[in-house]
């Protein structure tokens, strides 16, 4: 018998198939991690599949700008940190403004980078290494970094400023090599992420003596932050959290932010982000897309006065 659907009738409500997660960064990094974490609970809570799917390159602008070009229909979703809000600054030739052409559907984790250094360096605390660089010419001191732009490339330019200084960057391919590097005592600190750093720090072959947050990590509690042990006003953080394109119905927006804010509360889930060294970070989508915005008309002001090339 043939079903006449009656006047009024609901569509179907969303999601009805797989949604796809973008991640701009390769497989096994802490961003990919943290990716696979939330899309995990997402999917639980959805009850569809949410891939994760790594598109590397281009600082993370690669997979940005495909999700910008999607769709906007809730299906192909993009998990970005931090750098999102610095895109329109630092790459002149970008298809796609990361501010305009995605919208924040929710906050998911928030974090910080540790500064460390060489146990036999000739500083023990920051005011140490302060002092140090003030005594010496400038560019005595080295800093490592994954590159222009990087977190830790910016970290490392903002406490110059902040202490007066002017150190000599000394760019790697990745994270690791950098750290090597200043185990070896080749480069003298590097701002790195405290699951990576936790393990060196116990095993003696790093000193850490500063977290670029504004309160002490709960993961390295002992450890003061850049405010508390010599750089005064430093406080920088991470974050990472799920986009969708602009255009996006209301109504799917609302449906991811509301199941996202559901997962990130629950003490399971902040069981799993301590494994890479994350507290939750609960945001709706408005909060969310303010945030990014608000950062994004900061760094602009920022950048001013940090070299990118």
């Amino acid at each position: 018998m043939l079903c006449i659907p009656q006047a009024g009738a609901q569509a179907p409500s969303y999601p009805l198939k797989t949604i796809t997660v973008l991640v701009g960064i390769g497989a096994g990094s802490n961003t990919d991690v943290l990716a696979r974490i939330a899309a995990k609970r997402l999917s639980e809570r959805l009850k569809q599949p949410v891939l994760v799917e790594n598109r590397p390159g281009a600082g993370g602008t690669i997979a940005a700008a495909t999700v910008a070009g999607a769709p906007a229909d809730g299906y192909t979703l993009l998990w970005a940190s931090s750098s999102i809000p610095l895109f329109p600054h630092m790459y002149q030739n970008l298809k796609f403004d990361p501010i305009k052409d995605l919208i924040g559907v929710g906050g998911v984790a928030e974090g910080g980078l540790v500064m460390l250094t060489r146990p036999n360096a000739p500083w023990k605390s920051l005011v140490d290494l302060i002092a140090y660089g003030k005594s010496k010419p400038k560019g005595a001191i080295t800093y490592a970094s994954a590159g222009i732009g990087s977190n830790a490339y910016l970290f490392s330019e903002l406490f110059a400023q902040s202490a007066g200084l002017e150190f000599i960057h000394v760019p790697y391919k990745g994270s690791s090599a950098a750290l090597t590097d200043v185990m070896a005592g080749q480069v003298d600190f590097v701002f790195d992420g405290p699951s990576t750093a936790i393990p060196q720090v116990k095993s003696g072959r790093v000193s850490a003596i500063a977290f670029s947050t504004k309160k002490r990590s709960t993961f390295m509690p002992n450890v003061p932050t850049m405010n508390e042990a010599g750089a005064k006003g430093f406080a920088q953080r991470t974050w990472l959290g799920f986009f969708a394109p602009v255009g996006t119905p209301k109504a799917v927006v609302q449906r991811l932010s509301d199941e996202i804010q559901g997962f990130v509360v629950e003490e399971s889930f902040r069981n799993d982000l301590a494994v890479a060294a994350h507290e939750p970070m609960r945001m709706s989508s408005t909060d969310f897309s303010a945030m990014v915005s608000r950062e994004s008309e900061e760094w602009a002001v920022r950048l001013k006065t940090i070299k990118l090339e």
